[in-house]
C-alpha cells in the first residue's frame, strides 16, 4: 500500500502545487496592503496571467508595465515565476479593455499576452 502510494505521488504529486492553477497565479501577485488601499480610493486590482516565454526580469516588466497608460504607478505586481501580473486602475477614468488592450501592446514585442484572470 504504501509503494502504490509513493508512486502515485511522483506521478500525481505536481499537480498539487503546478503553480498554473488561478488561484496559484493570483497569489503570487496579491498584495493586500495594495488592495486595501485601491478599494479606499475607488480604485481596482486586476490579475492576468502572462502567456509566452518571459526573458526579462520582474523589475524591468515592473517598469514597461507602469509605463502603460491607466496604471497606476508603483501599483504592478509581477511574478516571473508564477507567470503572473496585478495592476491597479481607476475604472473611472480608463476602461478594463482599453487598459488590457494598452498592456498587451506594450507586452507583445516581447512575445508576451494575457489572460484576465480576476478583478477585485
Amino acid at each position: 500500500m504504501r509503494l502504490a502510494l509513493f508512486l502515485t505521488s511522483l506521478f500525481f504529486g505536481e499537480a498539487f502545487a503546478c503553480g498554473y492553477c488561478v488561484e496559484d497565479k493570483i497569489a503570487a501577485v496579491y498584495d493586500y496592503a495594495a488592495l486595501t488601499q485601491a478599494h479606499a480610493r475607488k480604485h481596482t486590482v486586476v490579475y492576468f496571467a502572462i502567456d509566452g516565454a518571459i526573458r526579462d526580469s520582474a523589475s524591468s516588466l515592473k517598469t514597461m508595465v507602469e509605463r502603460t497608460k491607466g496604471v497606476e504607478k508603483g501599483s504592478a505586481r509581477v511574478s516571473v515565476e508564477a507567470r503572473a501580473l496585478a495592476v491597479t486602475f481607476d475604472p473611472r477614468r480608463t476602461a478594463l479593455p482599453a487598459l488590457q488592450s494598452g498592456l498587451e501592446k506594450a507586452l507583445k514585442p516581447r512575445g508576451l499576452e494575457l489572460l484576465l484572470l480576476d478583478t477585485k
